[in-house]
C-alpha cells in the first residue's frame, strides 16, 4: 500500500525503517499507552522482532507514514485481513505529530484506496480512553458498532472499554 495525501506518504514498509520507527514511537510509554500487548521496554533487537514477524504474516500488511515536508517517519499504518470481505486497521502517530489532523488525514487516505479494491468494510477498535484515536475514527467517518466494557487494558493495568468502529466500503 503507497499513496500520497496533501501532506504525507504512505510508504511500504521496509525492514529498513525498523531502527526509525524505534526510536521514534517504539519506546514511547504515551504513544504505546492504549495498545494491547506492546511494550516499551524491549530492545532494538526485540522491537524488530515483533515488527518483523508481524510482517511475515500472509494476512498482514504494514505501511509507513512519512510528513511530506521533513521527509520524517512519523507513524505506522497495519491492515490485517479479517474475513474475505473485510479488514481491521492500526494507526500509530509519533507523539510530535499527534492534534495536526495527520492521523485522519492517513486514514481517510487508506479508506480511499482501499475503496478501490471489492473490500466490503474496515473495522478499527481502540480503548474508550483514547480520546485521539476515537476522534481520528470519527473525523474519518467510521461509525461506532460496539462497546465492550471492561475489556482493555493499558500500558498501565487500568481497564477500560473496548469500543467497535467500521466503515462500509460498499454497500451491500
Amino acid at each position: 500500500m503507497e499513496f500520497i495525501t496533501k501532506n504525507l506518504e504512505i510508504k511500504k514498509f521496509i525492514p529498513e525503517y525498523i531502527p526509525v520507527m524505534y526510536k521514534s514511537w517504539g519506546t514511547d510509554r504515551e504513544v504505546a499507552k492504549y495498545m494491547p500487548g506492546f511494550r516499551v521496554d524491549w530492545t532494538l533487537e526485540e522491537f524488530t522482532e515483533y515488527i518483523i514477524k508481524t510482517h511475515r504474516d500472509e494476512y498482514y500488511t504494514r505501511a509507513l507514514i512519512k510528513e511530506k515536508n521533513s521527509n520524517q517517519v512519523i507513524g505506522n499504518i497495519s491492515l490485517y485481513q479479517e474475513d474475505s470481505r473485510s479488514k481491521s486497521v492500526n494507526l500509530w502517530l509519533t507523539r510530535d505529530s499527534w492534534n495536526k489532523g495527520y492521523g485522519t488525514e492517513a486514514l481517510k487516505g487508506v479508506v480511499k484506496e482501499l475503496k478501490k479494491t471489492d473490500l466490503g468494510s474496515i473495522y478499527a477498535t481502540c480503548d474508550g480512553r483514547n480520546i485521539g484515536a476515537k476522534t481520528i475514527l470519527e473525523r474519518a467517518e467510521f461509525e461506532l458498532i460496539d462497546k465492550i466494557p471492561n475489556y482493555r487494558e493499558d500500558i498501565d493495568g487500568n481497564i477500560g472499554d473496548e469500543l467497535l468502529f467500521e466503515i462500509e466500503l460498499r454497500k451491500m
